[in-house]
């Protein structure tokens, strides 16, 4: 069944790239939806050594958060796309530009409508980054780069940006950072942002960056900030890692951090992929 998406675009004062128009919902949008009671669906799609976050609102539309690394756009994205007969993204958030975020997005692009397009503004000298841009400029998508605070709300879901490229010396640190909100519940993704952007964020919003999920930042890398453990305190720890990486994801650091603040680490290299059906209230997940 296809899903169709009433989609309104009004200017918010973002840097944009292409376009000066940002996304926003119609204040009717969804509603039929929200009385039927439709859960918040999230997917964190296995892609090996990579990152992609499926999100399906309850008012019927749909954000994906990267796309794995080159070939699992097709061999993991898509399935899931297809399986759960989507053929529209009303948003597409590139989180930062390297191979293992981007380089499934041309495979997506290619498969799928995408009326919305978030990155962070950096460019790669890579094939990787080369295809997304080439998909994504034969794409008839709104393309901006979000500010951050800037914050838009789908129906009772909002996403707020957390963090966005603030000029670090790597790429990692510059990625988009996004905390969703539906009504009790909130879900935190974080890219691949290490130790210093953690304590940029940690200085900007303190107890703000609690969260019941979190995508945990760069794979469950050493690189992190023991504070942001504690601050964001999640129920459940999402990591998305390849089973025998070359990079040895997740550091054990990062596993005793997270376990020593009683979360639960869902693990793709160990259970595959990690999903959370969630009315806003409690959460349901097969990572128990």
């Amino acid at each position: 069944m296809k899903r169709f998406s009433i989609f309104t675009f009004i200017a918010f004062g973002l840097v944009a790239c292409n376009w000066d128009e940002g996304l926003d919902v119609d204040s009717d949008a969804g509603s039929d939806a929200a009385q039927e009671e439709l859960p918040l669906i999230i997917t964190f799609i296995d892609v090996w050594q990579g990152d992609s976050s499926l999100f399906e609102l309850p008012d019927g539309r749909v954000i994906l958060i990267d796309g794995g690394d080159e070939g699992y756009g097709t061999s993991s994205v898509i399935p899931v796309l297809d399986a759960k007969q989507i053929d529209t993204i009303d948003l597409m958030v590139l989180t930062h530009p390297h191979a293992d975020h981007c380089g499934g997005l041309d495979e997506i692009l290619n498969h799928v409508t995408v009326l919305e397009i978030w990155d962070n503004g950096e460019a790669n000298d890579t094939n990787s980054y080369d295809g997304y841009v080439l998909a994504r400029d034969n794409e008839s998508a709104n393309l901006l780069v979000p500010a951050r605070d800037y914050s838009v709300s789908f129906g009772e879901v909002s996403a707020t940006v957390m963090h966005v490229d603030e000029g670090y010396e790597d790429f990692n640190n510059d990625s988009i950072a996004i905390m969703f909100s539906y009504r009790n519940v909130k879900i935190l993704t974080t890219g691949d942002v290490e130790r210093e952007a953690q304590e940029d964020m940690l200085f900007l919003y303190g107890s703000a960056l609690a969260c019941d999920v979190l995508k945990v930042p760069h794979h469950g890398s050493a690189d992190f900030h023991e504070s942001f453990v504690l601050y964001s305190s999640p129920q459940h720890a999402v990591i998305s890692s390849g089973t025998g990486n070359q990079y040895g994801h997740p550091h054990q650091e990062s596993l005793d951090a997270y376990n020593g603040i009683g979360a639960v680490i869902c693990r793709t290299d160990q259970i595959g992929t990690v999903e959370f059906t969630t009315d806003g209230t409690s959460i349901e997940t097969n990572c128990n």
